[in-house]
């Protein structure tokens, strides 16, 4: 017999595939709880992401508000199998490569003149990777981050 958790991944995990994400889906299950972590192995462009992010929601049956200390399941759904936490992320290495590279095309396009470059255009490379940040359009990023690879590679 497969736990809920079980069965919340699965069905992500359908979901996943389908949309032609490349991503693991983990279940845990402890106590007073449960969780399913989503790991993206691919980088995907960030309004994909808040797709998944959207759509995988149904299946977290509530929130845990800090402030009272207190689980709330505001999200109970009984026809479909749900989980306590749902995280979605990008698997580190992924996430970590990409925004190095995209660091190296950002320091050329955008001379930025104050206290920690390095940390700026890290924030700057984060943002544009999870859409949190408009300093270059996504498509723009991916064109110049491929140009910089082929140069790279060609030399």
């Amino acid at each position: 017999m497969r736990t809920e958790a079980a069965k919340c991944a699965a069905e992500v995990r359908k979901y996943l595939k389908a949309k032609g994400v490349k991503a693991t889906v983990k279940s845990k299950n402890f106590s007073m709880g449960d969780s399913v972590r989503v790991k993206i192995q691919e980088i995907i462009d960030p309004k994909v992401l808040k797709e998944i992010e959207l759509e995988v929601s149904k299946y977290q049956y509530g929130s845990f508000d800090g402030m009272q200390d207190l689980y709330e399941s505001t999200n109970v759904n009984p026809n479909i199998p749900q989980t306590k936490y749902l995280f979605v992320e990008y698997d580190y290495g992924v996430a970590d490569g990409f925004t190095e590279a995209l660091k190296v095309v950002l320091k050329e396009k955008i001379n930025w003149i104050g206290a920690n470059p390095d940390y700026e255009y890290e924030k700057m490379a984060r943002g544009i990777l999870f859409g949190t940040n408009d300093c270059m359009a996504w498509e723009e990023a991916v064109s110049s981050l491929v140009a910089y690879l082929t140069k790279t590679e060609a030399a």
